[in-house]
């Protein structure tokens, strides 16, 4: 019988799939947007006063994603600590001043129960736990309890990664129930890759925005996410029916090896040993990084702009430069948006 219902499901799956990118809105030539988002993942592991956040950046910056400061269990509930709420919030709040920045609270889910080494196992594993949230009944109540205790202004899901049609049946489920109870209150925002988008028709029109993870993948010289190979990903998803208009395109203010091996560094350690063109090598560890320059950072926010996207997204807040720094990423964002606004 489970199985007879996974096949109905995958078919059913690759149905919608399929109509939603006959009918939905094409990801280029919408015309450009009037607010443009300067969206910034902002790690709460990071930040422990004002002194951590660079009153300037929040000139540029038009939305925040709280991340690292809550997560679900398989019970549907939600989990934080207070104190770090409250602390992140605090220097959040104190540093944003009255500008009007969009704040959302990124909610991480429950991790696999299994022992597999094998990344495929591991994420199916992953996606039985956050089924058993899904279909919990209490995990929307939950989330809107903490976005009114704290005055978010919505929710982000970082979900990596469902891969089954049975997982992304629970999870197209779940967003399109989350929505309906959310209403015009808050807003709902998710965390993609180019390569796993499965939304049904129902999920893309109650989501407000997808943040396109276009990074952690390398060229053949080792060159981390370089401004070809992003807008090469990004033609991918065309006929996957969701509006260019709701997505924001991910710019990695980070390296990894050309090797992918498990290192991250961050620009502003590194921006000053860097080659005029990008590169890094690391004598630590005999590794070369190569990383998104100011130029490039430049032109995939414009890309972004001349093809009607939402925005730009940033992983991660903290690898970076005050935007008063001349070789500032969010510097180079803000200007080629100044230019075009």
């Amino acid at each position: 019988m489970a199985t007879i219902i996974q096949i109905i499901l995958s078919i059913l799956t690759s149905v919608i799939v399929l109509i939603n990118g006959i009918f939905g809105i094409g990801n280029s030539g919408d015309g450009k947007v009037d607010d443009f988002k300067v969206t910034t993942y902002l790690r709460g592991d990071n930040v422990y006063s004002v002194a951590d956040l660079n009153p300037e950046d929040f000139d540029i910056i038009t939305d925040l994603i709280i991340f690292e400061c809550a997560t679900f269990n398989n019970k549907g509930e939600v989990e934080y600590d207070e104190a770090k709420m409250e602390r992140v919030m605090s220097a959040v709040r104190t540093v944003i001043g009255d500008r009007d920045i969009h704040i959302t609270l990124n909610l991480l889910g429950p991790s696999a129960n299994t022992n597999s080494n094998v990344w495929r196992e591991q994420m199916n594993a992953q996606s039985k736990e956050h089924n058993k949230a899904f279909k919990s009944g209490v995990l929307e109540e939950n989330i809107i309890e903490v976005l009114e205790k704290y005055g978010f202004d919505g929710v982000h899901f970082d979900y990596e990664y469902p891969l089954t049609n049975k997982a992304w049946y629970h999870y197209n489920r779940f967003l399109v129930s989350l929505g309906r109870e959310l209403g015009d209150d808050y807003t709902l925002g998710v965390a993609t890759s180019t390569w796993n988008m499965k939304f049904t028709y129902k999920a893309i029109s109650v989501v407000d925005t997808f943040e396109l993870m276009t990074y952690d993948f390398v060229d053949a010289n080792g060159k981390h996410a370089t401004y070809e190979d992003t807008v090469a990903q990004i033609k991918e998803i065309k006929n996957k029916g969701v509006p260019a208009s709701k997505i924001n395109i991910g710019l990695p203010f980070y390296s990894r090896p050309t090797d992918l091996s498990a290192y991250w560094y961050g620009y502003n350690s590194c921006y000053d040993k860097m080659t005029a063109d990008g590169w890094y090598h690391c004598d630590e560890i005999n590794k070369d990084f190569w990383f998104n320059t100011p130029e490039i950072i430049s032109q995939k926010t414009q890309y972004g702009i001349d093809n009607g996207f939402g925005g730009v997204m940033i992983w991660h807040y903290s690898c970076d430069l005050p935007a008063t720094h001349e070789d500032s990423l969010l510097r180079a964002i803000g200007e080629t948006t100044e230019s075009n606004y």
